[in-house]
């Protein structure tokens, strides 16, 4: 794949930084990053790059699939029948040595869980998947409770990103192909969550560019990581916007506990993780990444 990219875009830079300022399109090559200039590339070949990067990419098949066609390749081509949806990416690895059954995983998902309408692979290991979701319901639940049988049954494990809720017109690939930049970016930095959305990624992504050049957020990470449960602590209580008593829950200890780790906290880094400025800045810091 290197190769490939190189033969492609020979002024491509490959290091183990993963931002090299606001100039480039940026994204994660095994263990290393790719970067390219932005002026260089279109925004037609950055969601074929963000394709190549994935891991055994077939381009052939997914133009196979209607919805394919028109979110890769020709935006003009609008699916009728749906005022608005929502994409639902999915990144598959395999626990086991047999190869997966894609149509049999895909009309599992179609079979159970009726607001998925239509789905095609672009990799043996990145799936999408369309939804229909008029009412703008929360569908994370039943989505994360059908992954987890999906998983066992079919020996693979997954972390997925549930899109916005958009309009079907023109506009959606471009708005699909930095959904799929928002989702390496995810995967890329190790989140926990197996499901994530727009609202759960956007302050760490939107930010980060300025996050990387802050001194003052690299120190507060640093504080931070070194605080056995730092990390956890400060996840658990954004997650729960503040709440003690949830965090508590989610951390498996005692309230009491919690208020000693958060004093402890606040003599070690200066965060009063009980007031939600605080609280913010912490988690800013604890997703900055730092420029190496």
């Amino acid at each position: 794949m290197e190769d490939l990219l190189k033969e492609l875009f020979p002024d491509g830079v490959i290091n183990h930084s993963s931002w090299m300022g606001n100039d480039y399109f940026s994204v994660p090559l095994e263990d290393r990053y790719m970067h390219f200039a932005a002026h260089t590339i279109s925004d037609r070949e950055k969601r074929l790059i963000i394709q190549l990067v994935q891991p055994d990419t077939v381009l052939h098949t997914s133009l196979k699939n209607i919805w394919a066609h028109y979110l890769l390749e020709d935006a003009t081509a609008i699916p009728s029948g749906y005022a608005r949806i929502q994409v639902l990416q999915v990144s598959l690895k395999h626990t086991e040595l047999e190869p997966l059954d894609q149509k049999l995983w895909l009309d599992a998902f179609k079979n159970t869980l009726a607001f998925v309408i239509d789905g095609f692979f672009i990799s043996n290991q990145y799936a999408v998947l369309i939804v229909h979701n008029p009412d703008f319901f929360d569908l994370t639940a039943e989505i994360e409770g059908l992954l987890n049988v999906l998983d066992d049954d079919f020996g693979i494990r997954t972390s997925v990103y549930l899109g916005q809720n958009w309009e079907v017109d023109s506009r959606l690939p471009t708005l699909f192909a930095e959904e799929q930049n928002i989702f390496m970016d995810t995967r890329s930095r190790s989140q926990r969550d197996q499901i994530v959305t727009l609202s759960t990624t956007a302050l760490p992504h939107f930010t980060y560019e300025a996050a990387a050049k802050s001194p003052i957020l690299a120190t507060l990470k640093e504080g931070i990581q070194n605080i056995d449960g730092g990390a956890e602590l400060v996840a658990a209580l954004w997650q729960n916007q503040g709440n003690i008593s949830k965090a508590a829950a989610d951390l498996y200890v005692h309230r009491n506990t919690l208020q000693y780790r958060i004093d402890r906290f606040m003599d070690t880094v200066g965060l009063n993780l009980k007031k939600m400025d605080d609280l913010l800045l912490g988690y800013l810091a604890l997703h900055a990444r730092v420029r190496e």
